[in-house]
């Protein structure tokens, strides 16, 4: 759902939930404040303060935690705790890499947990450590959480990004550039030992946070057995197991409702070729993969984190030695943290880059300045053969045929009039999203113009929904411009 920033529309989304959102602030602080000393060994945080959020009208906030001294040895006295309050509503915006899991104690965030874990042995520098990963038992149910260390002292790379200067854009991309590349290297082919090692990280709160988990293993090409989450399709590698797997998981979250059905249809050849029809829409027949593809595509197997936004990377402004003895020292910022992880999988990069395609224009996706040069500067972490290309095209393909044409779902009423304001059209395959002819020197919208577009788009949705509504009813949108009563 589109996100309003009026805060009139806002309060009626609320009313029409049947709550208001300063009551469910009061609710969710009063948990929040029963789950820390469980969770968190007995330790009182000296003060609590909410993270502003993207979305109040979910039931997911993000809390930052300040003590006076280490809750445990080798934890930071700066925490944040991620805690989902209740179910999320489907959003065909959002690509959601966690799932009901076999084991109903496991929290939805244990996967991404893992993955990050993973991401910070080989750039700790720049991810922050997983505290805890859990689900707390509350009088309300099972509520999912994640404890990740604070990076203090730094600002979301959105706040600044369209104020600065070309170049010093083109300093952060490559420093981010840089740190996917080291996501990427070394990354083993044969899963055994790395699934193992996964596993084996304790997020129960009984671990040595004073050392790293042990996450080295061997760079071998042995392949590993299915675990049995999901069956393996017949003549595929182990690893394909799991791109099908993320296929699938991506057709049924691009759904823009939950009776639309998913919208892609997934078939496995006897041969170990592989193809996925779209059924929805009729655009496209389908996209296949012959045998030699798809198990070229497993062997690219990389830590993605899926959602490399400004709004989850983090800058600060640091100090340069000078250029020479007596000379000024200098100012510049800097990529200090990527935060955000909750999406993150082991998946080919092409599917990163291709959902980055599938998701431009959408609320939180829509400075195409910092896509189009994402776009340029990762062009050499996707293999140049065709099975790559494949998946990028998979990624838009599902995107446009969960466009069902009953359904007005307000992102993608988003995403097509920012595409068609951004003056865009999608070019080669590689290429992703381009201005279009006659266009290349357009000038994007500002901020504040997006952010009432947004307002539009939901009030024309809510009025359409107040259509419905009887005269006589004491609906929350009586009274809303365009109510009918």
């Amino acid at each position: 759902m589109v996100v309003p920033t009026d805060p009139g529309l806002m309060r009626t989304l609320a009313l029409m939930g049947g709550y208001t959102i300063q009551q469910r602030e009061v609710e969710y602080r009063k948990t929040l404040d029963s789950m820390i000393p469980d969770i968190l060994w007995g330790a009182k945080p000296a003060n609590v303060s909410l993270v502003p959020s993207l979305n109040p009208n979910l039931p997911r906030r993000v809390y930052r935690l300040q003590f006076d001294a280490a809750p445990k040895p080798g934890v930071s006295r700066q925490l944040l705790i991620d805690v989902k309050f209740g179910p999320g509503p489907i959003d065909g915006s959002i690509f959601v890499n966690t799932c009901a899991s076999v084991d109903s104690n496991l929290s939805t965030f244990d996967h991404a947990a893992r993955i990050q874990e993973l991401a910070r042995s080989r750039i700790p520098q720049l991810v922050p450590r997983v505290i805890r990963v859990g689900v707390f038992d509350s009088p309300e149910g099972d509520l999912d959480y994640i404890v990740t260390e604070h990076m203090p002292d730094t600002v979301t790379l959105d706040k600044v990004w369209a104020s600065l200067p070309p170049e010093t854009q083109s300093k952060l991309m490559d420093q981010l550039v840089a740190a996917i590349e080291l996501l990427h290297s070394g990354l083993v082919i044969g899963r055994v030992a790395l699934d193992a090692k996964l596993d084996a990280i304790d997020f129960s709160g009984g671990a040595d946070y004073t050392v790293n988990p042990d996450l080295a293993v061997p760079t071998t090409q042995v392949d590993y057995p299915s675990d049995g989450l999901f069956p393996r399709p017949l003549g595929h590698c182990p690893q394909l197991v799991l791109i099908r797997a993320l296929f699938a998981k991506y057709a049924n979250d691009a759904r823009a409702a939950r009776h639309h059905p998913p919208a892609g249809d997934f078939r496995d050849g006897a041969d170990g070729s592989f193809s996925i029809g779209f059924t929805t829409n009729g655009i496209m027949g389908s996209v296949e993969f012959t045998a030699e593809e798809f198990h070229e595509v497993a062997h690219s197997m990389a830590v993605c984190h899926m959602d490399l936004e400004p709004r989850n990377i983090l800058i600060k402004t640091v100090e340069l030695p000078a250029n020479s003895p007596g000379g000024k020292t200098r100012k510049e910022l800097k990529l200090v943290g990527i935060v955000s992880w909750q999406k993150a999988t082991l998946a080919p990069f092409a599917m990163e880059r291709g959902l980055k395609d599938a998701l431009l224009g959408c609320q939180f996706n829509h400075d195409y300045s910092w896509y189009r040069l994402f776009v340029d500067r990762t062009q050499h972490l996707i293999p140049s053969s065709d099975g790559h290309a494949m998946i990028l095209i998979v990624m838009m393909a599902i995107r446009i045929a969960s466009r069902a044409p009953d359904c007005s779902h307000t992102n993608m009423v988003h995403q097509e009039e920012w595409i068609r304001k951004e003056k865009l059209k999608l070019a080669l395959v590689r290429s992703g999203w381009v201005r279009k002819p006659g266009h290349e020197n357009h000038k994007s919208g500002s901020d504040r113009e997006y952010r009432e577009m947004g307002n539009a788009i939901m009030r024309r949705s809510v009025a359409e929904m107040a259509e419905s509504i009887p005269a006589h009813s004491h609906n929350p949108l009586a009274g809303f411009p365009g109510y009918p009563g």
